[in-house]
């Protein structure tokens, strides 16, 4: 990690990589997140009225959902291009460009915080984690989520040949499993000024009918991206089908297992609602 990213984050990064191949990742990734969505949903009660940030919101899944639950919506993200496709999705929706480490918002704006896979891309996840629990309000929620353990991870196994393609600072620089040792949430967890009233599992697949559509789906990912300009279109899509060759499915398509894990958290001092 350089000094600029200490300093400034990894928005500017990030949102380059993760915007050019938006329309993509909407149609064809984010709906696999959609069990993380609909447990969030239950765990943090959003409801009428509730205020709503998301981190790293992304082309905005989870604010549709929880625009439709009754929550007003705010959505933070790096990359324009998502943030395009999140304000078609949520017209009624707040969405602005930014680092999830420098929130502009007020002390105690929102009920709930969420961030769904974001928080490993911080380059300081700490800062961000500790940004979140200060804009939540006294007795609101925080909900992550990351990739769980990397053995249980079958998506870990493509992401690990595409970092292969990668010089060692480019592979070491935050990303999708930067999280995924427990110690290491545990530990920011235990440091960010927030405290753990849940902490689960939980398991969904990623699936593409055909080669085609994975390659699409997997090449829209920034950390994708960054290997396919180091090493071209042809080895990038070698390494992908090659990692998903033991995952094929009867026919043409593709099912990789995938556990992510959760944490409710609150912010210490506040008194957690029933739920």
């Amino acid at each position: 990690m350089t000094a600029i990213n200490q300093r400034l984050g990894s928005a500017a990064i990030n949102g380059e990589l993760w915007g050019e191949r938006a329309r993509d990742w909407a149609e064809l990734q984010e709906g696999s997140r959609r069990p993380d969505f609909e447990l969030c949903l239950r765990r943090t009660g959003i409801g009428h009225g509730t205020e709503l940030l998301d981190l790293g919101c992304g082309a905005g899944g989870f604010c549709r959902l929880a625009a439709d639950a009754g929550a007003r919506v705010t959505g933070i993200d790096a990359a324009a291009g998502m943030l395009e496709i999140a304000r078609e999705r949520v017209p009624g929706g707040r969405f602005d460009v930014g680092d999830v480490q420098f929130l502009p918002y007020d002390d105690g704006t929102f009920d709930v915080v969420t961030g769904f896979h974001s928080l490993p891309f911080a380059a300081d996840p700490l800062a961000a984690l500790r940004e979140a629990a200060r804009v939540a309000k006294p007795g609101g929620s925080l909900f992550i989520v990351i990739f769980g353990r990397e053995d249980r991870n079958q998506l870990a196994v493509v992401l690990g040949a595409i970092r292969s393609l990668l010089s060692p600072v480019r592979a070491g620089a935050p990303g999708p499993t930067a999280l995924s040792d427990s110690e290491v949430l545990d530990d920011l967890i235990t440091h960010a000024g927030v405290a753990t009233v849940e902490d689960g599992l939980v398991e969904t697949a990623y699936e593409y009918p055909d080669l085609d559509t994975a390659l699409r789906a997997i090449r829209s990912a920034g950390l994708t991206l960054l290997a396919e300009r180091a090493v071209g279109e042809a080895a990038i899509n070698g390494a992908i089908a090659g990692a998903l060759a033991p995952y094929r499915t009867p026919g043409e398509g593709f099912r990789l297992e995938v556990e992510s894990r959760y944490i409710l958290a609150i912010p210490r001092g506040t008194v957690a609602s029933a739920r």
